[in-house]
């Protein structure tokens, strides 16, 4: 009986479809278009977290290997609740200035897609530590108590 429960209970919660894919980490996409970089992190729960960079050089290295590199600079974030459709824009006290470089122009955007979320994801993290942390030192009090034993 208990088998039977588990195996619908279990049946319940598996998708409807073969075909579909559980994602358990962020999705990290880039865009270029112009002088803007907009980078982009959605997090399976929902929410998204956009990054509007300003392109402020966008060009080639020349050396032994063709390289490209691109200067960016970021004065704000925007973060999106897909499920409330809440938006917040957090500015910054000063812009960040960013290089990003690649092999080719379509490979420097995914290395900017790349940086970004491993820096939105770091700063979650952080966020969650700060979070956690105590605000006053507590103090605890070990004691131990020891018992009789008899030998026999």
């Amino acid at each position: 009986m208990y088998m039977f429960i588990n195996a619908l209970i279990l049946a319940l919660m598996m998708p409807a479809g073969a075909h579909e894919k559980v994602e358990d980490g962020p999705a990290c996409r880039a865009q270029l278009t112009g002088l803007d970089l907009l980078t982009t992190v959605e997090f399976p729960s929902g929410l998204t977290v956009e990054g509007p960079w300003r392109v402020v050089h966008n060009g080639e290295i020349n050396g032994n290997e063709a390289q490209y590199v691109m200067y960016a600079t970021l004065d704000r974030v925007i973060e999106t609740d897909d499920v409330t459709g809440r938006r917040n824009v957090v500015p910054f006290p000063q812009p960040i200035s960013l290089a990003f470089e690649g092999p080719t122009q379509k490979e420097l955007v995914q290395h900017a897609a790349h940086v970004w979320c491993l820096t939105v994801m770091r700063a979650q993290d952080n966020q969650q530590l700060q979070r956690l942390a105590p605000r006053r030192a507590i103090q605890t009090r070990v004691a131990a108590v020891l018992a009789a034993r008899s030998w026999s």
